[in-house]
């Protein structure tokens, strides 16, 4: 039997936009870089590794921006 995790009181996310927890990505951190993560995530409430995902998403929607201008200008 599978077991599936449910937070209680939650309902369950629509298949598009649960996480993938098969393979994680690992990400070196300098020290410094570590510790001020792991500040602006407890200011937040949040798990190093969940303020990490959405730093790395609004750094990714930044990098996808840069991109298409460029091919804009590059047209």
């Amino acid at each position: 039997m599978a077991h599936t995790a449910r937070r209680r009181g939650r309902p369950e996310l629509p298949a598009e936009i649960r996480l993938v927890n098969e393979a994680p990505i690992a990400m070196r951190l300098a020290p410094d870089e570590k510790e001020r993560t792991q500040q602006y995530a407890a200011r937040e409430g949040r798990s190093l590794g969940n303020f990490a995902r959405r730093v790395y998403l609004k750094g990714l929607a930044q990098y996808e921006a840069e991109q298409a201008g460029a091919a804009t200008s590059a047209a």
